[in-house]
């Protein structure tokens, strides 16, 4: 069995892990969290607390927390599956540099999430002018989303012409890499995305969401089986699969 800690482990999407990995070859060894729970498995809420030796430290905790978390991982001789937001690129050059392991950041466990990023990447090529909107809950703390960015990041990279000058304003949304991302918050969402590409009398919409956080659990599963096979950081769940 692969022993791993849990960080973020009664969060939405720790509490779908949890769940997830019964009856799997992962086995939870802990869970690091904000606040004391009653739980079946240790719990701790500082780190130098941790008391249990694991083979991969996996992270949907918070943007707070994510880093430091990540520098203990590494002291500790684990490899790393970081779901969290919130690092900065200084920080991820630090992990990168630290390392000796293998580091996955995945922003989106979500497979179907994975291939609109692949398939913005390749409608890019040939259609620079894009927008992205994305819609989450309320509690979500960061906007954009990591999705939203990383989806950005990968559009910029792929991009062959450059896009058409727009106006600018707060109404334009935040542009990432020069691509204006708009975020929503409402009830009733999980996580939705929608990449608009727009062409000379013709437009491409493309549009992923999930509607339960149990839709996460096969990507972490494919996240934790492949930290194992690489060595240094990488970004993307399309990385290891």
């Amino acid at each position: 069995m692969t022993k791993i800690i849990l960080a973020g482990g009664f969060g939405k999407l720790g509490l779908a892990i949890q769940t997830g990995l019964v009856g799997t070859n992962y086995e939870i060894v802990g869970i690091l969290s904000g606040h004391v729970h009653d739980s079946q498995y240790p719990v701790w809420t500082l780190l130098d607390k941790i008391n249990v030796s694991a083979d991969i430290f996996l992270d949907v905790s918070t943007p707070e927390t994510v880093f430091d978390n990540a520098i203990w991982a590494i002291e500790h001789d684990m490899a790393i599956v970081i779901g969290a937001t919130g690092l900065t690129d200084n920080q991820i050059t630090d992990l990168r540099s630290k390392t000796q392991r293998g580091i996955l950041i995945v922003p989106n466990f979500s497979l179907s999430a994975v291939l609109l990023m692949q398939f913005s990447q390749l409608a890019a090529q040939y259609f620079p002018d894009v927008e992205i909107t994305e819609v989450h809950n309320p509690k979500k703390v960061d906007a954009p989303s990591g999705t939203a960015v990383q989806t950005a990041k990968l559009i910029a990279d792929a991009r062959v012409n450059t896009p058409m000058k727009t106006s600018d304003g707060q109404a334009r949304g935040q542009r990432v890499a020069d691509v204006p991302v708009h975020a929503m918050r409402l009830p009733g969402y999980i996580a939705q995305q929608s990449v608009y590409f727009g062409g000379i009398d013709e437009q491409l919409t493309l549009t992923q969401s999930t509607t339960s956080r149990s839709a996460f659990v096969p990507g972490v599963l494919l996240a934790l089986a492949g930290v194992e096979k690489i060595t240094g950081l990488k970004i993307g769940l399309d990385s290891v699969l």
